[in-house]
């Protein structure tokens, strides 16, 4: 099950056994097991009520667990205060003081462990060289730009050499291409340190181009974790194929079995063939997945073989590097095509209305029965 530790492999660095936190009648996690190994960038990802923030601040001990345990590197530290746990947390607001300078601000948590003043000044300095921020020093938070401030933060969260990272949402209040930015200049701090981070985020592209591994809870539970590949092209359930990315679901009713498994589906009114080797029931009502940039376009519809359907386009947004296409088949259904080259002569000639036909390989497909 995706929501059990992995009991094989390494130790796990942290390790989260069966972890529930109610609060009164509701559940806001349920029964959650992960292992994260050193050195991980972990995100969990997660619509809003999902649980992942909870359980971060399980992690961090903000929050009490009302059952299951926590353990880094083998220490049981579930009933340990947050203060003396090898942890630091990075909120969603960065809550610098405004009237510390830079330096300030990040040695802050030096002070209060009674660090030696050559000794914090050292390390206060390797931080900011750290963030791309060592001429910026004796400048207040109001000074900085959003991104920068961001990295003061991150500066501070680091300086007491945590074992675990925890950072709650940190880049949403940065505009797109900030984000980005950051989402790299993280990633490149986080390689160069080793220290073991774990995000939460609702933003799967984020997740996507950050993370090691990524778990998606849901209604309190985890429900697969996986590398960010492994999460787009095998989705557990029909969720996780929508949640992550875009993604056309053709319900069907299995008809053949065996290595390909065929099914009949009344969203393109063919049959649907995928290589898939789970048992299933003859008529068993399953769910065929196709990744938009998967699916083939034809402008002129012929026949009616297996995992092709005919239809009218009704949308194209061009994008510069990709194009959108949305074709409304026969029976109703809409599909998404994304193409990502030039198209060609015939391609560039279609408009709103033309009849065509969408198809895709059995092994672009992914089956899914929930």
């Amino acid at each position: 099950m995706a929501d059990k530790a992995e009991e094989s492999g390494p130790k796990p660095f942290l390790r989260i056994h069966n972890i529930s936190k109610h609060f009164a009648d509701v559940r806001a996690v349920d029964e959650v097991s992960l292992d994260i190994q050193q050195g991980e960038f972990f995100c969990l990802l997660g619509g809003s009520g999902s649980g992942k923030s909870t359980l971060l601040r399980m992690i961090a001990g903000l929050e009490t667990a009302t059952s299951g345990h926590i353990e880094i590197e083998g220490q049981d530290v579930t009933n340990v205060p947050p203060w003396n746990r090898p942890v630091n947390m990075m909120f969603q607001s960065y809550a610098l003081f405004p009237h510390m300078n830079v330096e300030k601000n990040i040695a802050f948590g030096l002070k209060q462990d009674n660090w030696p003043k050559a000794e914090m000044d050292a390390r206060v300095q390797e931080l900011l060289d750290l963030v791309q921020l060592g001429e910026y020093g004796k400048r207040k938070p109001n000074q900085l730009s959003g991104g920068q401030r961001q990295r003061v933060a991150l500066a501070r969260a680091l300086a007491r050499k945590p074992k675990v990272l925890l950072l709650d949402e940190p880049l949403s209040a940065l505009d797109k291409k900030l984000r980005e930015e950051t989402q790299r200049q993280l990633v490149a701090i986080q390689k160069e340190i080793g220290t073991t981070f774990i995000m939460v985020t609702h933003d799967q592209e984020e997740a996507m181009s950050i993370a090691t591994r990524i778990g998606v809870m849901d209604e309190a539970r985890l429900i697969q974790v996986e590398a960010p590949r492994e999460m787009y092209e095998r989705p557990a359930n029909k969720m996780i194929a929508g949640f992550i990315g875009q993604v056309n679901l053709f319900e069907g009713k299995v008809s053949r079995k065996g290595k390909t498994q065929t099914i009949t589906s009344m969203d393109t009114g063919s049959l649907l063939e995928v290589v898939d080797n789970t048992k299933l029931e003859d008529g068993q009502v399953v769910w065929i997945a196709v990744r938009p940039e998967r699916v083939l376009l034809k402008t002129n519809p012929k026949g009616r073989a297996a995992n092709k359907a005919n239809g009218k386009l009704t949308d194209i947004m061009y994008l510069g590097g990709i194009t959108h296409i949305q074709v409304t088949l026969d029976s109703g259904s809409p599909v998404r095509i994304t193409i990502s080259e030039h198209w060609d002569e015939d391609e560039a000639k279609l408009k709103l209305g033309d009849a065509v036909q969408i198809s895709f390989e059995k092994r672009a497909a992914r089956l899914l029965v929930e």
